[in-house]
């Protein structure tokens, strides 16, 4: 190997090592093991979306067809635990880089077959605060878990879940914040009727929001989450 190829090799080893993604999930007690019912994984699975306006901030996937990936069936008012790692080893020492502080955001759409536009909802969200630090923190402390409940009254059927940690080491410079998304497909069971209003993502996020254009340290108790508000029942 020629030494610029090394130094290559290097620098991106040196780049991508800090970064993350969602490895697995667990339902009612049962881990579905790595990628199952994830949408596709990017060739280098972990790197991140920096611009705003890309469709890949929607999923950061290789395949928005829904039948790419199994759909998983899930509880209305259950609880579900996200699993985030650096890689397929899943060790739970290694979720990512410290210096990574940031956010944790989930969303869920109706499903739709691909190139029909999806409308987001959030149901869970959690920035900055002065006992746990940033999200991220208390993710790496955790093991990479991080547990969420599906809205109780969610109407039965199909739904993608996006789920999201924006880095912020980067924000103070606009674009510098890194998003890794990844969506995750489930089958709602329930009695519910609701199907909240949605966003587009892209397109509801600017570079320039408080919560990504952001300089860590000053007044992290006041950051401001992106995103529309949590739906009421979450």
């Amino acid at each position: 190997m020629h030494f610029k190829s090394i130094v290559s090799h290097l620098v991106l080893a040196g780049l991508v090592s800090g970064h993350t993604i969602v490895t697995n999930i667990i339902i009612d007690d049962k881990n579905y093991g790595y990628g199952k019912c994830i949408r596709p994984y990017w060739e280098h699975p972990n790197y991140p979306v920096t611009d705003v306006t890309s469709s890949d901030l929607a999923c950061r996937t290789s395949s928005m067809d829904p039948t790419a990936t199994d759909t998983c069936p899930v509880k209305a008012g259950s609880v579900m635990t996200i699993e985030w790692h650096r890689n397929k080893s899943m060790n739970p020492d290694d979720v990512i880089s410290a210096s990574h502080t940031g956010s944790c955001l989930v969303y869920m759409a109706p499903m739709l077959p691909e190139g029909q536009t999806l409308e987001w909802f959030k149901i869970y969200e959690e920035g900055y605060n002065t006992d746990t630090k940033w999200c991220t923190d208390r993710l790496i402390s955790n093991g990479g878990l991080l547990d969420v409940v599906i809205p109780g009254n969610l109407k039965a059927g199909d739904y993608v879940m996006r789920a999201e940690i924006i880095a912020l080491h980067g924000a103070r410079r606009v674009g510098g914040a890194q998003f890794f998304p990844n969506c995750i497909q489930l089958k709602v069971e329930g009695d519910g009727d609701a199907v909240p209003d949605g966003v587009e993502i892209p397109g509801y996020y600017k570079e320039d929001d408080p919560g990504i254009h952001y300089t860590k340290g000053k007044n992290d108790e006041n950051y401001e989450i992106p995103g529309p508000a949590v739906v009421e029942g979450c």
